[in-house]
């Protein structure tokens, strides 16, 4: 339907549209590959774009990448949008193309269909996604909310389906195959402790990988090392090993333990941080927490804070003058990091001052954004080009 080879990147789409000047586009992409922000977010922050503009030629992209539209009629529906303000599906719909023809093609409609999230969990993820300006699936992996190689795999079903080469149940089927046997998209499912814990979703992946090292470290068995750390409390462990050795001995399949051990998770273990809850709010911006900010923006990982615990055991002072257990494990130090940002910054500032600088400055972004005196896209977009200017002038000395 497009009728041969063409240039869909966004970039030249809002210049072929005549949206803005390609020196704008240019400049935009600068910062959109230094702050790794999109680029659109970019230009809407930057007040080249609205919103409602960017959504639709977002919209006309794949659209016209997958066939479902010609240049010509993307061109007059984009212009009914900016005249008239309308969504896109409108205007597609007053120049008599199918709006619906997506319909069932969206990563969180995926997610969806086959078992992977709930519908209003996806509309609250897709609220903090505008809040944010960062794009739904980035959220879900920033917010530990699905595995990296899930969403890959749902992606690629979402490519394939919008190219025509199979068909959306087809691919949702596909989906739920790979929910069921592995848990995690296309990783093998084997019969190791560890893979049971993580393609039930009992445990995360980075947590794993975390334990796994503490484990090998000081020679400890993993169960062990994730009871300790409190990941896991004894009485999953036990269920953990107790499938396990059924598997093993053949009294049941691997399908079933991930499922028994994904039924257990369900009584209260999950999320850690408590994000979900603050996330689900529509004071998200009012009640984030510096840690939560600090994950937002790609500052904070769960391997980096587990180096601050394992920096602030050593900082015994400093431990009791915040008044906090010496021997604090992984999950609650994840409880303090959420909960109160005071004591958690007092920790970076020690376990981290070469940072000092960013971390000051991630602080007064935060208190900014809380206070509703700056916008939380806007402060990530700052705090990322403060990173890059920083890393610029470290590496130019």
């Amino acid at each position: 339907m497009n009728g041969g080879l063409v240039d869909f990147r966004l970039g030249t789409l809002l210049s072929q549209f005549e949206l803005m000047e390609e020196s704008e586009v240019r400049r935009a992409l600068k910062v959109a590959a230094e702050t790794g922000l999109p680029v659109g977010k970019v230009l809407v922050m930057f007040e080249r774009i609205s919103t409602v503009t960017l959504k639709a030629v977002l919209d006309a992209q794949w659209m016209l990448r997958d066939g479902l539209l010609t240049m010509a009629q993307a061109r007059h529906a984009l212009d009914l949008v900016r005249r008239n303000n309308w969504n896109f599906s409108d205007a597609l719909v007053t120049i008599g193309v199918d709006a619906y023809a997506s319909r069932g093609m969206r990563l969180g409609e995926l997610l969806v269909g086959s078992g992977q999230m709930v519908e209003d969990e996806v509309d609250e993820f897709l609220k903090v996604s505008n809040h944010s300006g960062l794009p739904l699936g980035r959220i879900l992996l920033l917010l530990d909310r699905v595995h990296e190689t899930h969403l890959n795999t749902t992606l690629k079903v979402q490519h394939d389906i919008r190219l025509g080469a199979i068909e959306l149940d087809l691919g949702l089927n596909l989906l739920k195959e790979t929910v069921d046997t592995s848990g995690i998209g296309d990783k093998p499912c084997t019969d190791r402790l560890g893979d049971l814990l993580t393609q039930s979703g009992v445990v995360k992946e980075s947590e794993m990988e975390i334990a796994a090292n503490i484990a090998e470290a000081n020679n400890k068995m993993i169960g062990e090392v994730l009871t300790e750390h409190g990941w896991i409390d004894e009485a999953l462990l036990d269920k953990a090993l107790s499938v396990q050795r059924k598997a093993r001995a053949g009294e049941m399949s691997l399908k079933k333990a991930i499922e028994t051990l994904r039924d257990q998770a369900q009584t209260g273990q999950f999320p850690p941080l408590g994000v979900a809850s603050q996330l689900l709010s529509n004071e998200f911006e009012k009640g984030i927490s510096l840690y939560e900010y600090l994950r937002l923006t790609g500052f904070m990982t769960p391997a980096k804070l587990a180096e601050v615990v394992s920096q602030a055991a050593k900082e015994k002072d400093l431990l009791k003058h915040l008044d906090l257990d010496p021997s604090m494990n992984m999950k609650e130090a994840l409880k303090i990091a959420v909960t109160d940002s005071e004591k958690f910054q007092k920790l970076l500032s020690k376990t981290n001052p070469d940072e000092q600088k960013e971390l000051d400055a991630a602080v007064d972004l935060h208190s900014r954004v809380r206070s509703g005196a700056i916008k939380l896209d806007r402060s990530i977009l700052e705090f990322a080009l403060l990173r890059t200017n920083s890393q610029l002038a470290t590496r130019s000395a």
